[in-house]
């Protein structure tokens, strides 16, 4: 017997069985013969080693080796979406856009199921590795407890290289059974998700019923042997393609989909491809909505939502994302979980940029498995609205199950007088506050919360890291007068620190570690410190990635006071552009730069050794289309970037080339008007193999 090729046999047989019985739930075997099958393969595994697969269906089992949960970079954007709560206003939506982009502007409703978020990279057909989405660019390996999830593929039949985008989930009945077996329960099958794909031991993922449901890819048409049959839609055009596709190579798709669109010729196209799927115009979406919310109750998992998705991939990325969610998507939520509980007190607070916001101070009351006791109540407007007044009985709710929020007044307070408003000044300066569209602000830079609120942010985890600077440290050496601005962080006495109660020798030794370290810290680290309105991780990575690397160009191209530079960077917009180009002008930022730079904070990305020229430097591209030889547009992007060159998100005067992939839309259009060069795929590869 041919001890190798049998191995190959019981594994795709294993596989085929696996997913007959885990996602088409049409077992053709009973469980004796699939076990009998399974201790073959594992017997022989154990004789022969060698010839062993790491993504062997044996490893469903998992192992009891310690799994370190290294962070590794996403190779795809990995977004958050924006939410909206009335149906009516999805349609508006897309209404909207169809009108801008023709009346095949089709879009894709999926459930959003209520579980954690994974992205699976594959490689030469098998599982490569697993990562949580993390923050979105960062995520942690989860590799070997994936390999543990029985509906996820580990070996592809068509794709070669491929990275799908999904989520773990359980079914309830599941998770209700396993939970009865914890000494330790889990308030719902979400958290209970997250916890065993962050578990060490796979062998202890291994014991959980977890489900994998895939709801995005990633292709190189390349790569791709699959064809969708008698229908002209196709992966490189189409999501709804890319569905079926996920659904012949084995992986859940499904659960209750839909489609509506303008164009019925289209829409009866998609029923061809998908099959149970409804379909409408866009007028049909509400009805949709109040189905999807009667069956909830009924379906075997949870659901919080819907996810709308346009289903042109060219449109998607001619419309591209902002720092935080793309444009071409929306997550309907359905009712949060709402509770009613006292209004005690509202309290004040100051941010470190001077916004005033109201915070309820409520009776604890337990909201969607967690206790709630305060909930924003974001500006002056909305506490008119709800006519809110200290001592009222409300309503609250946890908006997308996770913020909570006061929705309305049920029993107003007696003799309740007048509603609440915020005070005339500052409260903890007595600077008058001034008002700027919906929010209050207080002007006063030195203005001891907002200088607190300053400092907490600088030192944080997520930016200086400072170890030993925690919030209650930094408000004792506020109030002791040692550090009261960001540079004073590195040039206070740390000697000054004996003697007050709680400063040992040991936490004093601590804290000039972590100064001295942060000294270190790169210099994206650095500028996220700085804490400017709106210029957060993704802002940063953009900023970076088109070539302003250094304190000195961002604070040259600012100067000019023209937003234009900033604002054509893709993912960038015209206020984001506009409260960088207003900090770096301010002339008391620029002291406080200066004074961090004499402090030894790093104002530059530190060089690399380059393993490419940068001979696309002083050149402004945009990418239009969709592009074969690329896993995605910010892949292509990034060769830019890597040669000193810079992506914009529109044509205009500034655009020295276009990249054209398939389907380009209106770039190409005006980029022929402006006689811009216009670069196919071809040639953008040829040019990177000149380096």
């Amino acid at each position: 017997m041919d001890i190798r090729r049998r191995m190959d046999e019981l594994a795709r047989l294993l596989r085929y069985h696996q997913h007959l019985y885990y996602v088409r739930a049409r077992p053709e075997i009973t469980d004796l013969e699939y076990d009998r099958l399974f201790n073959e393969l594992l017997e022989l595994e154990t004789r022969y080693p060698q010839w062993a697969s790491a993504n062997s269906p044996t490893r469903r089992v998992g192992s009891d080796r310690d799994n370190s949960l290294a962070e590794r970079a996403h190779t795809v954007e990995v977004l958050s979406l924006d939410k909206e709560y009335t149906a009516e206003k999805v349609v508006t939506w897309m209404n909207v856009l169809a009108d801008r982009h023709g009346d095949s502007t089709g879009f894709v409703v999926e459930e959003k199921l209520d579980g954690a978020s994974v992205v699976l990279y594959y490689r030469n057909k098998e599982l490569f590795s697993a990562l949580t989405r993390g923050d979105g660019h960062i995520g942690n390996d989860v590799t070997e407890n994936v390999r543990t999830i029985s509906s996820v593929p580990l070996v592809l039949e068509s794709a070669t290289d491929l990275v799908v985008r999904g989520e773990v989930f359980l079914h309830l009945d599941d998770f209700q059974a396993f939970n009865q077996t914890l000494e330790n329960r889990y308030a719902n099958p979400r958290n209970l998700a997250a916890g065993t794909l962050r578990q060490l031991k796979s062998s202890q993922a291994a014991r959980v019923p977890l489900r994998f449901n895939g709801y995005e890819a990633w292709l190189n048409a390349g790569t791709v042997s699959w064809k969708p049959g008698n229908t002209p839609l196709q992966l490189a055009t189409d999501h709804v393609a890319r569905l079926a596709f996920l659904y012949s190579e084995g992986f859940r798709t499904r659960g209750h989909v839909a489609f509506f669109c303008r164009d019925d010729e289209l829409r009866s196209q998609v029923a061809d491809l998908l099959g149970d799927v409804t379909t409408g115009t866009f007028a049909a979406f509400p009805d949709f909505v109040e189905a999807t919310r009667a069956q909830r109750r009924s379906l075997k998992y949870e659901i919080d939502g819907l996810v709308i998705k346009i289903n042109q991939i060219s449109l998607r990325e001619s419309l591209g994302a902002t720092a935080h969610h793309p444009r071409w998507a929306l997550a309907f939520k359905f009712d949060a979980p709402e509770a009613e509980t006292r209004l005690v007190g509202i309290q004040v607070q100051v941010g470190r940029n001077g916004r005033v916001t109201p915070v309820a101070e409520l009776e604890p009351v337990t909201v969607g498995g967690s206790t709630i006791s305060r909930a924003t109540l974001h500006n002056q407007d909305y506490i008119n609205t709800l006519e809110l007044h200290i001592g009222d009985r409300v309503q609250i709710s946890r908006r997308g199950d996770v913020i909570p929020a006061v929705e309305k007044v049920v029993e107003p307070a007696h003799g309740k007088g007048a509603v609440f408003r915020l005070p005339e000044q500052c409260p903890f300066c007595g600077t008058a506050l001034i008002r700027e569209g919906a929010h209050h602000f207080c002007p006063n830079r030195d203005c001891p919360e907002r200088q607190r609120r300053a400092l907490i942010h600088f030192t944080g985890r997520m930016q200086m890291d400072i170890e030993s600077l925690g919030e209650k440290t930094i408000q004792l050496l506020y109030e002791q007068g040692l550090v009261r601005r960001l540079p004073d962080i590195y040039t206070f006495d740390t000697a000054q620190l004996a003697g007050i109660p709680g400063f040992k020798q040991r936490k004093i030794a601590a804290i000039q570690a972590g100064i001295s370290a942060s000294r270190s810290q790169p210099f994206s680290r650095v500028l996220a410190a700085l804490g400017i309105e709106g210029i957060g991780e993704t802002a940063i990575r953009l900023l970076l990635h088109n070539g302003y690397d250094s304190m000195e160009k961002i604070i040259a191209t600012a100067a000019s006071g023209d937003p234009q530079p900033f604002a054509a960077i893709h993912g960038f917009g015209e206020i984001t552009a506009g409260i960088l180009v207003e900090y770096f002008r301010d002339p008391d930022n620029l002291r406080m730069i200066r004074k961090l730079e004499a402090c030894g904070l790093q104002m530059k990305t530190q060089a690399e050794p380059a393993p490419v020229n940068q001979d696309l430097q002083n050149t402004v591209w945009v990418i239009t289309g969709s592009l074969n030889n690329f896993a995605s547009r910010t892949q292509a992007a990034d060769e830019i970037a890597g040669r000193g060159g810079q992506v914009a998100s529109s044509v205009s005067g500034r655009t020295t080339h276009l990249l054209k992939g398939e389907n380009p839309g209106s770039k190409l259009d005006k980029a022929l008007e402006l006689g811009i060069e216009i670069v196919d795929e071809d040639q953008f590869r040829h040019m990177l193999k000149e380096d």
